[in-house]
């Protein structure tokens, strides 16, 4: 029995033709698809700012081991052709969007590394709380509706590895306590942040700086700004999980007192 890789459609995200390939069985049975998505993220990823993801899915069949094989190596032959594209850019392949332990088996015997997710704590004290000047103003807002979610997906995706998803939020919004804010500074919008609120315990789910308001100090003012409303809101301790390649991000979290209390295995890469 053989096995045929096909390329037929565009997927709902507008990811090309060439990027999908699907595995059938020689009596045309569907086994499983793979494909590779480009995008550019020089705020979490500043070292390997080009970045290719890679996912492989097959189905129960017969011949599934061999299908997800060959749609590996029909991926990585169409990731090294998109990384051709952008010479000037550092590159880092990147497969499994979720945790799955065999599927994380898979890419390793495949020649990728481990890279990590951090998760990082710290205490908060009222003491610690420092006043904002007046030029600060901070605005709550919602993504209940259609065009609000698509103004808040357009930013996030900018900043973000992977691209806001709809359900992911609605799951987020049946959380009273998880709340979206945008930060101003001077009557400009420089940032945001979203928070959820967990027995005594408050969680920075994102945080981003417009890049051409960086270096100024606007991350740490949003850090006093969160941790303030945690405060208020009882909470005695701060967690977050971060990226551990957005080195950035981890140095200030650090400088804020946060210490890493777990490791988790995720995007398991190669470097090209």
């Amino acid at each position: 029995m053989g096995i045929i890789i096909r390329q037929e459609n565009e997927d709902k995200y507008g990811n090309a033709k060439e990027n999908i390939f699907h595995a059938f069985d020689d009596k045309e049975q569907y086994i499983g698809t793979g494909y590779v998505y480009p995008t550019i993220n020089k705020h979490q990823t500043n070292e390997t700012p080009y970045l290719l993801f890679v996912e492989i899915n097959v189905g129960e069949h017969p011949q599934a081991k061999e299908a997800r094989q060959l749609l590996f190596e029909a991926v990585m032959k169409r990731a090294n052709e998109l990384r051709k594209e952008k010479q000037e850019l550092k590159c880092r392949i990147y497969a499994g969007f979720e945790w799955n332990q065999e599927k994380m088996d898979f890419y390793l015997s495949n020649g990728y590394e481990e890279d990590y997710s951090i998760v990082m704590e710290a205490e908060l004290a009222k003491n610690e709380m420092e006043t904002l000047s007046s030029n600060v103003k901070i605005e709550e807002f919602s993504v209940f509706n259609k065009e609000d979610f698509e103004s808040y997906k357009k930013e996030y995706d900018e900043y973000f590895v992977t691209p806001l998803d709809e359900g992911f939020v609605e799951e987020q919004m049946e959380d009273a306590t998880f709340k979206n804010f945008r930060f101003y500074l001077e009557g400009q919008m420089v940032g945001a942040f979203s928070v959820k609120l967990e027995e005594q315990c408050g969680w920075i789910e994102t945080l981003y700086v417009k890049e051409n308001f960086r270096g100024r100090g606007i991350a740490k003012m949003m850090m006093h700004t969160i941790h303030q409303y945690f405060v208020e809101k009882g909470m005695t301790k701060a967690k977050l999980e971060v990226w551990e390649l957005n080195t950035r991000a981890v140095n200030l979290y650090k400088s804020f007192g946060y210490k890493e209390i777990q490791k988790n295995c995720m995007f398991p890469g190669i470097t090209v």
